[in-house]
């Protein structure tokens, strides 16, 4: 999961708790791990980090209560299922997990905190190394871009795959992953999601159907610089490399982005947090990179590769917003959860919701970002499950969780790009021109509109005009302004797995 909450204001005594709280602590002869211990001779020392697992509960609103009491903490992945949640804690903060009346383990994940763990896994020259070879081995349906480089210089690359990369008259889906350092499995995903799109080209049908008539781009590692921290050693490295004073604490890239920054607690102002959401708004090179590949592709949808915890999340992450789109969200994140396939070969078991109502609140995020500036259906995928963390034994788990991803990013394509609308705008002048889409009938704005104010009018997809969006079924206007002036509306209807074509649209 990875979703570090970020530094609140130091735990409140036991006087001051609700009724359940003490409960709870007067029950600390059950605990999992004893204070006796905490406090022994062979005790680590206090800035010394292990993980824990810490039980919450089961009562959706007393588990909401749990989590916002431990987003103090490193918090690293949840199963609501089992009511667990892993802790990335120093003996201090034990104590203080205690004396709150959670009861907690420490958890077999701490092996993972070994270099060991990471070695086999890409590193960043790994990935462009491979990424090379792709393009390479598959000149005619690749394009290979840097799009950006980091504070250490190294390169944040972007892989370009389709039939014919170079036309951008056709919806575009993003794949990209690592935004946080430590999580290993999910550029092997996205990796891996490149090479199957290009092997199976010409042999698979439905491969095939996409790539002749789609864009897909893959950016395997956002944040390369945290990467090679942590295989150099650093195992729990979340941030990226940014520098103060000499000293590298690292920005969280996900909680860098301009959407909501900084506006509900969902990230923290601390540099020395794990959650630190830099000293302004998209201020890091890898934040930016994304932001320009983006604004230039406009892709129609995105998944966000992150671990762990087996969700399927999608914007807001502040609880005070509200999703225009949140028909289209559930549908297709329902579709993904249909076909993923979870650490025990089981279907239909990831939980899908908005950060909040999953876990609690994350701002500053790609995908919040994503939506309200550019109009993208764009997800958080949350790979792995709790007992295998960050860095799962390679040998055993990394060729089984790259093909169980397979029915979420087929899912993804299948959705987004055969229900909805297309067409060509044509003006002498498009670079002012933009349009928003709302449904006929009344009350029904949770469908996919683009109409709330809070989501930026959309653009066209490409510099020739095209758009593209993905709809669920429905009558619909798209009201087309230039300068912020309207000029033309047309009403259409999109019906179950077709793609409405309104051909050339002429301004």
């Amino acid at each position: 999961m990875d979703m570090i909450p970020p530094s609140t204001p130091s735990m409140p005594t036991l006087s001051n708790r609700s009724g359940r709280r003490y409960l709870r602590a007067m029950a600390l002869c059950s605990v999992f791990v004893c204070m006796s211990f905490i406090n022994s001779p062979q005790a680590l020392s206090e800035g010394t980090r292990r993980i824990v697992s810490v039980r919450i509960s089961h009562d959706p609103v007393r588990r909401a209560e749990d989590l916002k009491e431990l987003s103090r903490f490193d918090v690293l992945g949840i199963s609501v299922a089992e009511g667990m949640v892993e802790l990335h804690a120093t003996n201090k903060e034990l104590k203080l997990i205690q004396e709150s009346g959670f009861q907690f383990e420490f958890s077999p994940l701490n092996q993972q905190l070994q270099r060991e763990a990471v070695e086999p896994y890409l590193t960043p020259t790994d990935v462009i190394n491979q990424l090379s070879e792709l393009s390479q081995a598959y000149p005619q349906q690749t394009q290979l871009k840097t799009i950006g480089y980091t504070r250490r210089k190294r390169p944040i690359q972007a892989l370009i795959i389709s039939a014919n990369p170079l036309n951008t008259n056709q919806p575009t889906v993003l794949f990209n992953a690592m935004h946080h350092a430590r999580e290993v499995m999910t550029t092997e995903v996205v990796m891996h999601l490149a090479q199957e799109l290009l092997k199976n080209y010409g042999s698979d049908p439905e491969t095939t159907h996409w790539m002749k008539t789609a864009r897909i781009i893959v950016v395997p590692q956002v944040n390369p610089d945290g990467n090679q921290l942590v295989h150099d050693g650093q195992s729990m490295w979340r941030k990226n490399a940014w520098e103060s004073d000499g000293r590298t604490f690292g920005v969280d890239v996900n909680r860098n982005y301009p959407t909501l920054w900084g506006s509900c607690n969902g990230s923290s102002a601390s540099k020395m947090s794990d959650s630190f959401r830099g000293p302004s708004a998209a201020s890091e090179p890898e934040t930016a990179a994304m932001m320009q590949l983006v604004l230039n592709e406009r892709p129609v949808a995105n998944i966000s590769y992150h671990s762990y915890s087996e969700l399927i999340i999608y914007p807001y992450g502040c609880r005070s917003e509200k999703n225009p789109s949140l028909e289209l969200f559930k549908s297709i994140a329902s579709d993904m959860k249909a076909n993923v396939i979870d650490d025990r070969g089981n279907k239909n078991t990831y939980s899908i919701g908005t950060a909040p109502e999953l876990l609690y609140e994350a701002d500053g995020t790609d995908i919040d970002w994503h939506f309200r500036e550019a109009g993208v259906v764009s997800f958080a995928l949350e790979v792995n499950g709790r007992m295998l963390g960050f860095q799962p034994s390679f040998s055993k788990w990394r060729d089984v969780t790259v093909i169980n991803q397979e029915g979420a990013w087929k899912s993804l394509l299948r959705r987004s790009l055969s229900q909805g609308v297309k067409g060509v705008l044509r003006s002498s002048q498009l670079s002012d021109v933009s349009y928003r889409l709302s449904l006929v009938k009344p009350g029904l704005r949770e469908d996919f509109t683009g109409g709330d104010a809070s989501v930026r009018p959309f653009r066209p997809r490409s510099a020739g005009g095209f758009i593209f969006n993905t709809l669920l079924p429905g009558t619909y206007v798209i009201d087309i302004q230039q300068a912020g002036t309207p000029i033309k509306s047309i009403q259409f209807s999109v019906a179950k797995d077709a793609v409405t074509d309104l051909g050339d649209i002429r301004l």
